[in-house]
């Protein structure tokens, strides 16, 4: 009796561990600085790729495409991020393979080689700039990221 107890207070606090972890929501990407590169390469597809809800672009670097992982979609709206097929751009960022076999780069951030418009997505802790509250709800960001700036 005493074991069928303990398989269903197992199975509660791993469901509440599963619930926790879906409520953590988008922002549950980590960001490694011991995997950190820097490579410079040139964008194949801007949009249309995702990873645990935060946008990714695809680059190639010395004929390997990866997978870059940025922000939230309304972070990447409200800075005007707009990438184009074939512009040079070098990404710092946290290298890993995906389940699906992916290369991908989790960006601490991404710079526009020809314009060099630089953005970060990580602060010096490697934490997402999009989580702090001042920026959220801050007007004061497009003294930052003006509209007139596309990367």
């Amino acid at each position: 009796m005493q074991k069928a107890g303990n398989i269903a207070i197992l199975v509660i606090i791993t469901s509440f561990m599963f619930i926790g972890a879906a409520y953590a929501g988008q922002d549950a990407v980590g960001y490694d600085e011991n995997t950190e590169i820097i490579i410079s390469g040139t964008v194949l597809k801007p949009t249309g790729c995702e990873f645990r809800g935060l946008k990714c672009f695809v680059m190639e670097s010395n004929s390997r495409s990866f997978r870059v992982i940025t922000a939230p979609g309304w972070f990447v709206a409200r800075i005007h991020m707009k990438l184009s097929p074939g512009i040079t751009v070098r990404v710092v960022g946290s290298k890993f393979y995906g389940t699906d076999g992916a290369l991908y780069l989790v960006a601490r951030s991404v710079k526009a080689l020809p314009s060099g418009r630089n953005i970060q997505f990580r602060d010096k802790h490697c934490r997402p700039v999009w989580s702090k509250r001042v920026i959220k709800r801050s007007s004061c960001m497009r003294i930052f990221f003006s509209p007139g700036q596309s990367l």
